[in-house]
């Protein structure tokens, strides 16, 4: 829905999501688990007001998560345990898309698109109990459209680092005439290990590298 301005503010259409390629999240195990749209206002001059329009998508790894309660199950029979081991519910590879919806011909506010991802990379430090978010390497991605964008990897360490885990994400951001998109994507990596006497071993793993290399495979799909 486009939000009601004063007098100088230009209309914007609603922002398309940036969505992967149903075929590929289904190939590789993923799942789309909410869409969300919100209109808000953005002053340009003392006189003109824009109405900007977004639509944020989150995507999780059925898969990965699948493949952990079956490395955990393993192991608690293995080991003869009486009980279940419970481990964070939301420790799993996810992705997040967010697409910006400006009105023809308006130029994106300077520093948006930076406070924008500053706000995801908060909400990803909550959603997956991270710390020390520190910048690792870029890559160049080629989006389905053929758009090229540059992807900053980091890495970062557990909140609850007993586990002896860290996380790896990702984030880009890429813009065309009448929108811009922000993608990031955060994934667990190497193994989580389990130290209750008389157990000390390895509850269970991920390749959190390969599990990335995926996820760029999905978001390349966008347009």
């Amino acid at each position: 829905m486009i939000i009601s301005l004063s007098s100088g503010c230009l209309e914007t259409p609603q922002a398309t999501p940036a969505a992967i390629n149903e075929n590929a999240l289904l190939a590789y195990g993923w799942s789309q688990v909410s869409i969300e749209e919100n209109s808000f206002e953005q002053t340009i001059t003392d006189s003109t007001s824009i109405a900007l329009n977004s639509t944020t998508v989150k995507y999780h790894n059925d898969r990965l998560s699948e493949d952990i309660s079956k490395q955990v199950s393993d192991f608690e029979e293995s080991n003869n345990l009486p009980l279940s081991i419970s481990i964070p519910e939301n420790l799993s590879a996810q992705i997040i898309t967010y697409r910006l919806s400006l009105p023809s011909g308006a130029k994106l506010p300077t520093g948006l698109v930076s406070r924008i991802m500053e706000t995801m990379i908060d909400e990803i430090k909550d959603d997956g109990e991270v710390e020390n978010l520190q910048e690792t390497t870029t890559r160049n991605l080629t989006l389905a459209d053929g758009t090229e964008t540059m992807v900053k990897i980091f890495s970062a360490a557990g909140n609850s680092t007993d586990s002896g885990m860290r996380m790896l994400g990702f984030v880009t951001a890429f813009e065309n005439e009448d929108t811009s998109t922000i993608i990031m994507g955060l994934v667990p990596d190497g193994e989580y290990r389990i130290e209750v006497w008389p157990i000390n071993d390895t509850l269970f793993s991920i390749d959190g590298e390969s599990e990335l290399d995926e996820m760029l495979e999905l978001v390349s799909t966008i347009e």
